[in-house]
């Protein structure tokens, strides 16, 4: 068989899987896809989250109490992507990431499965878990203050 024959063959194979995605709009090959949401837990209040990456600035956004901002991701091959957020409400800040080696190690992500980082904002400053949870679910790892 010739060397351009192969190709076509790897060509259509690859297209193939490719073709299978994790959720109806996203597809990650050979790569991990990432979701990740950012909730607000104060009560009467709208936090303010600008999250951004070294190739992405996903904006800013108003959350209000109980809402949540998500966004995903595919991990680049060698599992390295960092997202960081800057988030505030009245007076208070915090920068932290939201996505980057420690969180992977906090949450057991696992290669070739998809991963969920969520993120609950308190009045006593951010806290992680890898499931979706009540805001009083002792599961919540406090990660910082405000």
């Amino acid at each position: 068989m010739g060397i351009l024959k192969k190709l076509c063959y790897l060509f259509i194979v690859l297209s193939w899987f490719t073709s299978f995605s994790i959720t109806p709009s996203m597809s990650c090959f050979l790569t991990i896809p990432w979701f990740v949401d950012i909730r607000n837990g104060i009560p009467n209040s709208t936090i303010s989250v600008h999250v951004k990456s070294g190739d992405d600035d996903l904006g800013v956004h108003d959350i209000a109490y109980d809402n949540s901002y998500n966004f995903h991701f595919c991990d680049n091959v060698i599992h390295s992507t960092l997202y960081w957020a800057d988030i505030s409400y009245g007076s208070k800040f915090v920068h932290f990431n939201v996505v980057d080696a420690k969180v992977k190690k906090i949450i057991t992500w696992t290669i070739f499965m998809k991963s969920h980082a969520y993120w609950l904002m308190k009045e006593d400053g951010y806290y992680l878990t890898n499931k979706s949870r009540g805001y009083d679910d002792p599961a919540w790892k406090l990660m910082g203050k405000w």
